[in-house]
């Protein structure tokens, strides 16, 4: 009996083992699928929490990045330090975000300290400011935030061209290069140049910041020639070429946009339901917020109000149209159209409901009618033009002929 129980506790125990592992395993999976997810576009809408919960934390803090490990992507900010050590700060500087151990004021440039020299100041709250108390949270290091979310949610990492170097080699050092997305500010030749530097073994994100239409597209063209799939628009213009049909068809197959609510940067669209419902309903389906929690809610909404307009659309698409009036045939027909696209891509949850209303209502509208007429048309081409004549000169020519024997 003993050695049964003893037994029975192995097989338990070994059983909580595996579990766990294929617990961690499924975690990293996910995160892995959402990195795919910017270089493949699976049609669906990705949320970035802009610099972690710096509502309840400092921002770029090792607790403000765990807070946000359960949504699809959090961005922090990278400087690298004296002593080439990679920190979170979004600031050139430290008079921001930074008191000494007393609360005091500190200042100077993040890479004129030492790690070991930063590691002695203390986080202000929230996003910072002289008005902003200091906390216990110190500015963390990029190796041990990665560490602490690892599996859990993807680090978007934001810095400048000149330390990508630096944090590519310490990213493969972390073996992290499949759960991570390299985020560059600078202009398309650069970006491209410092993707193709590497071993391509990264998902890096293409930027365009401004309203020229010609250099927008052209710059679409070229990240996606280059394999950067998911590029980040940005434009202060609410109206400019960036929220163009003209410009975002271009975004269709596996290339996705990507829209920061942050400074104004969409076109100073508000970062709420309102302003990722316009984004989304124009073509972009990467979003940057200050509220990846509202945002997350959204999403869901917007898959649930997908999955009953996709189960109407199933019911109503093996209509037989037959016994209805041209009328409201052509109106049931455009409106089934439009549910197939409306599924096919991104949409946002105005253009999924307004598409269930339209479909549901273009169902109850069908009257039964007369036989249609049937209206018959003849498409012009070469070949058929070549046949009629040909046709015109046989009967001519019997004519002609049938003429000439009955004079005889």
């Amino acid at each position: 009996m003993i050695q049964f129980f003893k037994k029975s506790i192995s097989v338990i125990f070994v059983i909580c083992i595996i579990l766990t592992c294929t617990f961690f395993i499924a975690f990293a999976g996910d995160t892995r699928e959402t990195v795919k997810a910017f270089t493949t576009n699976d049609n669906g809408i990705i949320c970035v929490a802009h610099r972690g919960d710096w509502h309840n934390f400092p921002e770029n803090s090792i607790e403000a990045v765990k807070a946000c490990a359960y949504y699809d992507a959090v961005s922090v900010d990278l400087k690298v330090t004296a002593d080439n050590k990679i920190v979170l700060m979004a600031d050139d500087t430290v008079d921001r975000m930074c008191t000494d151990k007393n609360g005091n004021a500190v200042s100077g440039r993040v890479s004129d300290y030492t790690f070991a020299q930063l590691s002695e100041f203390r986080l202000r709250r929230n996003n910072g400011s002289s008005d902003k108390r200091m906390t216990s949270s110190v500015i963390p290091q990029l190796s041990d935030v990665y560490k602490e979310i690892k599996g859990k949610t993807v680090l978007v990492l934001n810095m400048d061209a000149a330390i990508f170097d630096t944090v590519y080699a310490e990213v493969k050092n972390l073996v992290a290069q499949y759960d991570v997305i390299f985020r560059l500010n600078g202009k398309a030749k650069d970006i491209i140049a410092k993707f193709n530097s590497t071993d391509k073994d990264i998902t890096m994100l293409g930027n365009y910041q401004g309203n020229i239409i010609f250099i927008a597209t052209s710059d679409v063209k070229k990240y996606a020639n280059a394999g950067i799939n998911t590029i980040e628009m940005g434009s202060k213009n609410g109206r400019g070429v960036l929220y163009d049909n003209f410009l975002m068809k271009r975004f269709g197959g596996e290339l996705r946009a990507f829209a920061s609510m942050v400074n104004g940067r969409c076109g100073g669209r508000t970062d709420n339901e309102t302003g990722w419902d316009d984004l989304i309903g124009r073509g972009y389906s990467v979003i940057e917020t200050d509220y990846p929690q509202e945002l997350t809610d959204y999403i869901v909404k917007t898959n649930s109000a997908k999955n009953t307009l996709s189960v109407c659309y199933d019911l109503y698409s093996s209509t037989d149209t037959a016994p209805y009036t041209t009328d409201t045939e052509k109106a049931f027909t455009t409106a089934l159209s439009n549910a197939e696209n409306i599924l096919s891509h991104a949409s946002s949850m105005s253009e999924i409901d307004n598409a269930r209303y339209d479909l549901q209502s273009a169902y109850a509208n069908l009257t039964v009618g007369e036989k249609k007429a049937v209206t018959l048309s003849f498409n012009f081409s070469i070949g058929r033009a070549i046949a009629v004549i040909l046709c015109l000169a046989v009967f001519i020519a019997s004519q002609i002929y049938l003429f000439k024997k009955r004079k005889k």
